[in-house]
Parts: C-alpha cells; structure tokens; sequence
C-alpha cells in the first residue's frame, strides 16, 4: 500500500505514551482499505495532538542548542547594562550615570620636582625669536608640561618649568632651558638635546596647565587688587583698568605709573591713559608681575 494511503491509526500509534487516555479515531479499527473522506474529521484531533509533541521536541532542541553556544560565549548579566552607566554597590538595583569629567592634574604631580645633583645644565641650541610676534605662547617658569620623543614611550615626562627657566629631563640628566621659547622652538631645542641617544628624534611638547600671570592694580580704581593674564594671550594696561572697575573720577589718568620688575633695580613706567583712550599712542601690554598704581588727581 502506498505511503500516502496508508491508515493513519498505524503510523501514530508509536507517539502514543503509555497510560494516555484518548477516546477517538485512534480507538477505532484502522480501516483495511482507502480512508473514507467522511471519517477524515474523525482523525483530526489526533494528528493535532502528534503535532504539538513534535513542536515542543524540536524547541527543546534549539534551547539546548542555544544554551550550550552561549556557555563558550562568556555571557554575563554584565552584557545588559548600557553603556555610560555606573552601578554603585555589588547589589545596587538603581543605575548612576556615569558623570564625564575632565582629569585633573593632582596636587603632588605639579609640585616641582629637585633635579638629582649630577644633572647638568644643557647647552642652548635654540635662541628665543623676538620676531615671531607677540601672539606666539612663550613658555614660562611654572608652565607644566608634558614631553616625548615620538615611538619612545621611556621618555615620556610631566614635569613643571623651574624658577630658572630650565626643565629636566631625566632620561638625559640634563636640565634644558625652555622658558621663553614658542613650543615650536621648544620642540627643536629637545630634539638636538636628544640627538645623542637617537637618530631624527621627533618631540612632542604640550602644556598640561599654564602657569598664573597676573598683575596688580591698587589706588584709585574701582576694585583694587590682582588682575589676571589669561593664558596664551596678552593684557594691556586699558584692559587691566577696566578689569580692575575703571578709574576712579578722582584717580589721575595723565600720570599711571606701572612697577615692573628687573634685575638689579625696578623699572617704573609713565602712562597717560588719556591718550591711549583717544587713539593717540598705542596701548601699553603688560608683563606678569607688573604694578599699576593710579594716583590721586588732588595730589
């Protein structure tokens, strides 16, 4: 008898398990010859009933699967968190976000650091340009900053520039001069310094934090006290003025006087800020350090 006309009763009987209940077709004699189309309806609950055991069969197949592929995968709970957020505590049910902030330089890592006594002081290969302009950063004592020669990680220091101007370096036990200098004419002074060790040295300099540079504005103004340069540019005295409130109806503006500091004795500096205000002569930039006083017109 062909396949397809043979008794369904024959060929389901085997997923039947013993003690099943079942009062139907598969309780009727198989019929000895072609199914009656009319029985059909018959058998329908039966064949229903083999196919849901077929289903959950070839289910529990594919989790088992799934199972064991995720055992070699290392999957953790951990996979679910997003991304960008802290769990405060082993069993803390309420996600932090993660806050983005900014390292921050400590206060033990920009302490000046004491150059061992054998260091020497490194011979100047790169002399200051007075000509690159005044928009240039110069390094300046207090600077710190971070060097390294490119594809030598050995080298790599922070370190902030000595009262002196100088910087060491250990790796050459050497203190080089640097303050004054544009990052560029830093760059090419290390380089030549550590030329000994390796051949076309490529130097990488950057500033981690700019030294403070400030100026002192006391007499008649309008708040008397320090007045910050920002970094990278330059104040001038109109500027420092303003920034210090103005000067007083009373304060002298033909005669400011500005203090700077120089070795050997202070050079003192007169100002007619009248001037300076009319566009007859250009305004005064000043150096850190530097002492305006304003005095009283009466005087």
């Amino acid at each position: 008898m062909p396949p397809s006309l043979r008794p369904p009763g024959r060929r389901l009987a085997s997923l039947r398990e013993p003690g099943d209940v079942f009062t139907g077709p598969a309780d009727l004699p198989p019929p000895a010859g072609p199914i009656d189309p009319a029985r059909l309806p018959a058998y329908i609950p039966l064949m229903t009933s083999a196919l849901h055991r077929l289903l959950g069969v070839g289910c529990l197949a594919l989790l088992l699967t799934a199972c064991a592929a995720s055992d070699g995968a290392g999957f953790s709970s951990g996979a679910l968190e997003p991304e960008n957020v802290l769990t405060i505590g082993a069993g803390a049910s309420e996600p932090v976000a993660a806050a983005y902030a900014p390292a921050a330089v400590s206060a033990e890592a920009v302490k000046p650091v004491a150059a061992p006594a054998d260091y020497v002081v490194a011979t100047p290969t790169v002399q200051a340009d007075p000509a690159d302009g005044q928009n240039s950063y110069r390094l300046r004592p207090r600077d710190f900053v971070r060097i390294l020669v490119i594809n030598q990680p050995d080298t790599q220091i922070e370190r902030r520039i000595n009262s002196d101007g100088t910087v060491d370096i250990p790796f050459l036990k050497k203190l080089v001069p640097v303050a004054g200098l544009t990052l560029t004419q830093a760059q090419v002074e290390l380089a030549n310094q550590f030329r000994q060790f390796f051949k076309k040295p490529q130097v990488a300099i950057s500033i981690v934090s700019y030294a403070e540079r400030r100026v002192y504005v006391s007499g008649y103004v309008g708040k008397p006290g320090p007045v910050s340069i920002p970094p990278e540019e330059t104040l001038t005295l109109g500027r420092a003025l303003a920034m210090a409130g103005g000067v007083l109806p009373r304060g002298n503006r033909s005669e400011v006087t500005i203090k700077r500091n120089r070795p050997g004795a202070p050079m003192v500096i007169t100002k007619d800020v009248r001037r300076i205000d009319d566009g007859d002569e250009p305004d005064f930039v000043l150096e850190d350090e530097d002492q305006i006083y304003v005095r009283d017109s009466r005087i």
